[in-house]
């Protein structure tokens, strides 16, 4: 639990990669709580970055660093609340514990300032890389303040030196990405698309089995390049790109004129180059059908069994195994919450020509030929 008491401590032992999981995740929901504690952990996490850019690879300057790193917190916490304040003697006492590491250990952790649960974060010299293994989720922090979401299976890489200028991140599997809004671009790269913003809410949907890449924006407005074209697209809230891996074409069911794409375009200069050909987007989706997965959520809406299947062995870390092909096709709609495997596969069951069983971590999936649908 954060409290003014431990705050600087667990905030200190945090930007060091040094914490524990279950401070880490007080620190999330402490994030959660208020704006204020946002900026607080800014203002703090800049003063961190500012303390090894002087440090460098001189030990001998470690301790005055970590003297101005406490005259930082130390004015912060007058700006920000009068009841946080702590003797420089307790604080210094408690930040040196932690500092007796040499200086290119803690160089390696500026990527570990990121909020991360139930995931495993790997560094090298040059990204940062967050990998939320299957049967998990994850969310993170950004230095500019956007958060992102990822969902099992996902791959997220971002530059060390990533900032409120240069900001990129590469993605390889589903992210629910809510951006700090800025006048620099943010964008997302994936295998065959790149999506760029400047404040929004939006969901990519791009892992590298997948035949499809799909794109959902919630609010704001986006612009979608496709690395072997110089057409870009753009979408309005609501709507959702699907983009063919094999084919390299935008699936649609609906087309915009140029004045809507141009219409789309004027939030800054930075986004605004007009597609010159009329484009075609699909329009009106279920914006909580594609983004409920962050909450544990799965609303499936006449999809293929074995589409949900995959979803599912994201989900619960297991593998699917069909005796019919006949099940692959059959299509499912509902929605799934986040409970045990056995209660999903149950309510399958019950809805579904199913019969399942389970053998360590496969299920098998047979045809029921005596299943008969609830009645309505």
């Amino acid at each position: 639990m954060i409290t003014n008491e431990n705050l600087e401590e667990i905030l200190w032992k945090y930007f060091e990669g040094k914490a524990s999981l279950m401070e880490i995740r007080a620190i999330d929901q402490w994030l959660d709580e208020d704006k204020k504690n946002i900026r607080y952990f800014a203002t703090n996490k800049e003063a961190y970055i500012e303390i090894l850019a002087d440090v460098g690879e001189d030990t001998e300057l470690i301790d005055r660093a970590f003297n101005k790193f406490l005259a930082k917190v130390n004015q912060i916490n007058e700006t920000e609340t009068k009841n946080r304040r702590q003797s420089n003697s307790l604080i210094r006492k408690k930040i040196m514990k932690y500092a007796s590491v040499a200086a290119i250990i803690i160089i390696t952790a500026l990527c570990t300032y990121i909020i991360v649960h139930n995931s495993q974060t790997i560094a090298n010299e040059t990204y940062c890389e967050i990998e939320v293994p299957y049967g998990g989720r994850s969310s993170l922090l950004l230095p500019d303040g956007s958060k992102i979401w990822l969902n099992a299976g996902s791959k997220l890489k971002y530059n060390r030196t990533f900032d409120i200028r240069e900001r990129e991140v590469f993605l390889d599997g589903e992210a629910y990405f809510d951006v700090e809004k800025s006048k620099h671009p943010f964008v997302v790269h994936t295998s065959h698309i790149d999506i760029l913003v400047l404040g929004t809410s939006f969901n990519v949907k791009s892992y590298s089995e997948d035949d499809n890449i799909e794109t959902t924006l919630v609010e704001g407005n986006i612009r979608i390049e496709q690395k072997e074209s110089d057409q870009p697209l753009f979408l309005k809230p609501k709507q959702k790109l699907i983009y063919n891996k094999k084919s390299n074409q935008y699936q649609t069911n609906r087309t915009s004129t140029e004045k809507e794409v141009q219409d789309m375009g004027n939030e800054s200069n930075e986004i605004q180059k007009l597609a010159s050909k009329p484009i075609a987007i699909e329009a009106n989706v279920n914006i909580e059908e594609a983004t409920s997965w962050k909450d544990g959520k799965l609303i499936i809406n006449n999809e293929p069994l074995e589409d949900l299947a995959r979803k599912l062995e994201r989900k619960y870390d297991i593998v699917f195994h069909f005796n019919s092909e006949e099940l692959k096709k059959y299509s499912y709609s509902g929605t799934l919450r986040d409970f045990p495997l056995e209660q999903v596969l149950k309510a399958l069951e019950l809805t579904s020509p199913i019969i399942y069983s389970i053998k360590e971590k496969t299920v098998y999936l047979s045809y029921n030929s005596r299943f008969k649908p609830l009645s309505k």
